[in-house]
């Protein structure tokens, strides 16, 4: 073989390898799914959008990482519940079942927790009974700040895992990717979150953050407006800084 012949060979396997190569990249890792929930079933009023007051060095107060003007949802009865934080200090935790659409009784005691600067995570304790499939529970944190309480609350709907597929996933983007597709926030957030450290959001977490202010609801009167759209800004602010 001339040296001419050997060296196009050289070059046409290298192309074509690097064409395999690239071919299954693509296939191998997954599109991130955006999060866009088409079931968005408004939360009761006992969910009300607070305030930009807070505790807010930063110009963030007390923000939830999760749907607060839609019912949001989970497949797990016990699932991560994540908030951000500009201050590092004791939060309060607190967790109430729907006993009609719009009457809460509460589950287990008033749990403190030490908290630190950006995002903080809370899988739901063994000191609280597991949750119930087709229950709709309210989640609330609330902090002490310049002798006022602040606080926040989220809903949400634990939905059977059974109607889920048995999915093995290879990898973190493609349970994001799945989870995000089955609008289930909580488990796509615990996933994201998987892959940083010292409460970061990350890249992956910081887009799904992005996503979630886009699905927010302005609903209700001016001031509830006003609030909801102050609290898009947050989240806006706490994706695109990545904090």
């Amino acid at each position: 073989m001339s040296h001419q012949h050997f060296g196009f060979w050289q070059n046409k396997h290298r192309l074509t390898s690097l064409v395999v190569g690239v071919v299954f990249l693509i296939t191998a890792v997954p599109a991130f799914a955006q999060f866009k929930p088409r079931d968005r079933k408004p939360a009761s009023d006992n969910t009300r959008p607070g305030g930009s007051r807070g505790c807010s060095a930063s110009g963030i107060p007390l923000t939830q990482l999760a749907p607060q003007t839609f019912i949001g949802k989970s497949a797990s009865t016990r699932p991560m519940l994540a908030w951000y934080m500009s201050s590092s200090q004791n939060a309060r935790f607190q967790l109430y079942e729907f006993d009609s659409p719009n009457t809460v009784k509460k589950i287990g005691q008033v749990k403190e927790i030490p908290t630190t600067v950006g995002i903080n995570k809370l899988k739901l304790p063994l000191e609280y009974p597991e949750l119930t499939v087709g229950k709709t529970y309210l989640w609330q944190i609330a902090i002490d700040c310049e002798n006022d309480t602040i606080i926040r609350r989220a809903e949400f709907t634990v939905i059977n895992p059974q109607s889920l597929a048995k999915n093995r996933f290879t990898s973190i983007p493609e349970s994001i990717n799945y989870y995000a597709e089955n609008e289930l926030w909580y488990e796509a957030l615990e996933e994201a979150l998987k892959a940083t450290g010292n409460s970061k959001l990350g890249q992956t977490g910081a887009t799904l953050v992005k996503e979630l202010a886009q699905s927010e609801m302005l609903i209700g009167d001016d001031v509830d407006k006003k609030n909801i759209q102050r609290r898009i800004e947050y989240l806006q602010k706490i994706a695109s800084e990545k904090i």
